[in-house]
């Protein structure tokens, strides 16, 4: 396995130094600004726990296989490919927020699943005008810090 190593912030070479100890990888390899490769890493809990605390995104990906390999992303977009939660954000827009926060809460509490949450908050948006998504599209809706190389690199 490989163990891949990015952030958006340069990497000092001291962090990449004690990961490929952490992993007993055999050989470091930069393969683009801010993307590091540590060959032949073996997992350890302390991995995960070094790059939270230093902000840097990792994975371990099988030896040999690179981005173009890869033919499907799979992700959640709210708040993960993008920095908004939608549905939150038209209804604050559209003076809706406190009632759909009141769902949320309910279905925090377990009071309600979330399908029922979901159905129960896009109710309350119902007949809008395509403009009220294209006004929260244009004023607040950006990609996560990240996104934009990401797709850039599928």
């Amino acid at each position: 396995m490989n163990l891949i190593l990015q952030a958006l912030h340069d990497i000092p070479s001291a962090q990449v130094e004690h990961l490929a100890k952490l992993s007993n990888a055999t050989r470091t390899e930069q393969v683009a600004t801010r993307v590091y490769r540590l060959r032949d890493a073996k997992q350890h809990d302390s991995i995960a726990a070094y790059c939270f605390e230093h902000q840097i995104d990792y994975g371990f990906v099988p030896a040999g296989k690179t981005l173009a390999d890869f033919g499907l992303v799979v992700m959640d977009m709210d708040s993960t490919l993008i920095n908004i939660e939608c549905i939150d954000e038209i209804a604050d827009m559209q003076g809706l927020k406190p009632q759909v926060s009141a769902i949320t809460e309910e279905a925090m509490r377990g009071e309600i699943d979330f399908s029922e949450s979901l159905r129960r908050r896009v109710a309350l948006l119902k007949g809008l005008e395509e403009s009220a998504l294209q006004r929260v599209y244009d004023e607040r809706l950006k990609l996560n810090p990240g996104a934009e190389l990401m797709l850039a690199e599928l």
